[in-house]
């Protein structure tokens, strides 16, 4: 796209001159009194719902400030803090997800042939009916072509063929075999396209990109038990989506652009403003680049735990289930709106700033609602308002909000994508339970604050016996002359001198007396219950904490076990997960990409062909491939390949190239095996065969060297690794070049 067409109305502009101000009453229109009351109804609604999970909210706050400072804000700064919480949260994170999951496309599973019953056997024997009715073909062709001509007519004439029993039915197989085929063929050919497509997707997301967007919805459902996950589509055209999360392109840059120049054509800005100095340079920078990126593809928002706020009649996070409605919330600025929805809320909408009694300014985002207290306008110190987006199941429509304002931000509309559940947001939990009144499950935090407390306490029990203990002296009143000798030995250094003003006869022992302090007592303020009820509870064993835990190796390795099976699950949700965001996100693509796009990004052989709603949904989909999340255990791989290796290659049929690219992957997934790979050209160890088989000398060809061949040559030994190697006394497999 080039800037001519985006500043002509900008930068064509004399100077002083102020810019054609049609549309000023347009983005204020006054609202209908009907989507007055509809607005107020929603807004109410909206409320009612936050209010009615104020308690879980205020649960995910604390946990938040606990897995940051290892206790809650009650505990005080002065008192002894260990954060074991917030290191059980970055060692089940990593634990959890390490990489960017692997989409694979599957094929819905359909029954794509009539007549061919997918026994390889059944097409070996049409294929030979074939071809003894061929041959039956040419033969009729060859007694014919011998015989006289017709005297009558003068033609050849035609022997009436012997077909085997069965041909017209090999030949229907046939037919139905290569139909069916082809159009495998084609979907598993769009299947690679749309990974290619939902991989370039999670490549260009910003200012997250998908790992660490992705690390810290996981982090969120560790910490304040549930992580959200918003799937949006961003085009070249038309209004920004609204979510925080945006592509890497120019579309931010220029809204802001148009906003300072609708400012100063209603005479927002003056001449003598910053403002328009900011506008003059933005202006003659973008005048200076000959092309701006702007970029159309798949956003993933990722909003915190605390701005999801579900139907008060929902029963179960996955899913939504019971939901009618589920909103959004955003905090912008004034000027951030005006950019994204055109409308201008400088007097129109509640301004989130608040005085609390001590002259401290509240956000929105730190206190519940029923906290402010609204001052004057002239006391407000922000702009900030709060915009909510409400995703509407019953009328199938999403409503953008902003509380204060009486009308929309936009038409209500259908949502910007399609995908089956309606609603593009999706929540991970890792310790849902089945509970009729609570509908968020309790994260890990919450899980382990008493244990966080009790060791909390526990040291600063310790901290303050040992400060009790340290050494103390008394003596009598009267017994020093000066009343400075006894401060002056309190502030004493050590191996310093002092004199006192006493009889040099009297023993110092006689003045100065120790006082019994009270003994400290290490079994009080022991943790190993601590950690043992962490283990059960967490999953988290002493040692993986760091700490040496008293336990014998067979104990720690059964203590292992129980973690690992708790990951375990874990990784099953958020691979469970995972699929549902590549199916949502396969759907989306299916649907408003373009083939041209398509073609851009994927390359001259993308396969794309127009889809219906309902062969959306249902015909292909992405999945997670299970456990791709985690860190790749590599060595296990490897060890699992060298003993299905010899295996895999005495099987007939096994095709060469795959079996590469599986021992390539496994050994280091950076190299390309297509482009190593020419067809017609035999293998490297042939080929030097072939050249030693050239030479001169007899005695250089393997052939002639008996028992000492080059094949014939014992193999060296497998490195070792984790498990035994293969048995001394088993012979390697040939090798079929």
């Amino acid at each position: 796209m080039f800037v001519g067409e985006m500043t002509d109305d900008i930068a064509g502009q004399p100077d002083g001159a102020a810019l054609p101000d049609e549309n000023v009453d347009e983005k204020n229109p006054t609202p209908a009194e009907s989507e007055r009351r509809l607005v107020a109804a929603i807004i109410q609604s909206i409320k009612e719902d936050k209010r009615h999970h104020e308690k879980a909210f205020r649960r995910m706050k604390r946990d938040m400030h606990v897995a940051m400072w290892g206790a809650e804000k009650e505990w005080g700064e002065g008192n002894y803090k260990a954060n074991i919480i917030g290191r059980h949260v970055k060692m089940k994170t990593a634990a959890l997800y390490a990489k960017n999951p692997k989409a694979v496309a599957r094929r819905r599973e359909t029954l794509d042939y009539q007549i061919f019953d997918e026994n390889p056997a059944s097409l070996e024997l049409a294929f030979q009916t074939i071809q003894m009715g061929q041959m039956a073909m040419q033969q009729a062709q060859a007694m014919s072509s011998v015989m006289p001509a017709d005297p009558l007519t003068g033609q050849q004439p035609l022997m009436e063929p012997q077909l085997p029993p069965g041909f017209m039915e090999a030949q229907a197989l046939i037919a139905d075999f290569q139909q069916g085929y082809a159009r495998r063929q084609q979907i598993a050919k769009m299947g690679k396209t749309l990974e290619i497509l939902f991989a370039q997707a999670m490549r260009e997301q910003k200012p997250l990109d998908f790992k660490r967007g992705m690390k810290q919805v996981v982090r969120r459902a560790i910490t304040a038990c549930v992580g959200y996950v918003e799937i949006g589509f961003q085009r070249e055209t038309g209004p920004r989506p609204g979510m925080q999360e945006k592509l890497a392109d120019a579309r931010a840059r220029l809204d802001h652009l148009r906003n300072l120049a609708e400012q100063v054509g209603e005479g927002e800005i003056g001449q003598d403003d910053a403002e328009m100095a900011e506008l003059e340079a933005s202006i003659a920078q973008l005048q200076s680049e000959p092309e701006i990126v702007l970029r159309e593809g798949l956003i993933f928002d990722f909003p915190q735990a605390t701005k999801v706020i579900p139907d008060r009649l929902c029963k179960y996070l996955d899913g939504f289930v019971g939901a009618g409605h589920i909103t959004l919330e955003y905090d912008y600025s004034v000027s951030e709106v005006r950019e994204i929805f055109g409308v201008d809320l400088t007097d129109s909408a509640t301004k989130y700033a608040a005085a609390n009694g001590s002259g401290s300014v509240y956000e929105a985002s730190n206190v519940m609602d029923d906290e402010y207290e609204w001052g004057p306008s002239e006391r407000k110190k922000t702009d900030m308002v709060r915009v909510w987006k409400r995703y509407d199941k019953p009328s199938g429509l999403v409503y953008y909000l902003a509380d204060g304002h009486q009308g929309f931000l936009r038409p209500p509309a259908a949502p910007d994508i399609f995908v089956e559940d309606f609603w593009p947001v999706y929540a991970l939990t890792f310790n849902a339970v089945e509970s009729e009144e609570e509908l968020f499950p309790p994260s890990d935090v919450t899980l382990l604050l008493d244990m966080q407390r009790e060791y909390n306490r526990s040291r600063q029990g310790l901290r303050e016996h040992r400060n009790a203990a340290r050494p103390r002296w008394v003596y009598a009143n009267g017994a020093f002359a000066d009343e400075d000798d006894p401060m002056m030995l309190a502030n004493l250094r050590p191996l310093q001198m002092l004199g006192l003003n006493i009889d040099p006869q009297t023993d110092i022992k006689t003045v100065l007396q120790t006082m019994p302090v009270p003994g400290v007592d290490p079994n009080l303020y022991e943790t190993g219950q601590t950690f043992t009820d962490m283990q059960l509870v967490g999953g988290s064993q002493e040692a993986n904490y760091g700490g040496v835990a008293k336990a014998t190796a067979t104990e720690s390795a059964i203590a292992a076990n129980a973690t690992n099976a708790s990951d375990a699950s874990s990784i099953d949700d958020l691979d469970s997960f995972l699929t549902v965001i590549a199916r949502a996100s396969g759907q989306v693509l299916q649907r408003e990409m373009s083939p041209e796009k398509v073609v851009e990004v994927v390359g001259p052989g993308a396969v794309w062909p127009e889809m219906t709603l309902a062969e959306i949904a249902g015909e292909i989909f992405l999945e997670v491939e299970a456990g791709s999340t985690g860190k790749p255990n590599q060595a296990v791989e490897v060890a699992n390949m060298q003993k299905l290796l010899p295996l895999l290659i005495q099987i007939p049929g096994v095709e060469p190239t795959w079996l590469a690219k599986e021992v390539i992957r496994r050994m280091d997934d950076r190299i390309d095996i297509t482009e190593a790979i020419a067809a017609g050209i035999p293998s490297i160890a042939a080929m030097n065969q072939q050249r030693q088989t050239t030479s001169a000398m007899p005695q250089d060809d393997p052939n002639n060297q008996g028992a000492q061949g080059a094949n014939n040559a014992p193999k060296p030994d497998r490195e070792g690794g984790s498990g035994p190697a293969f048995g001394s006394n088993q012979t390697e497999p040939a090798l079929v070049s």
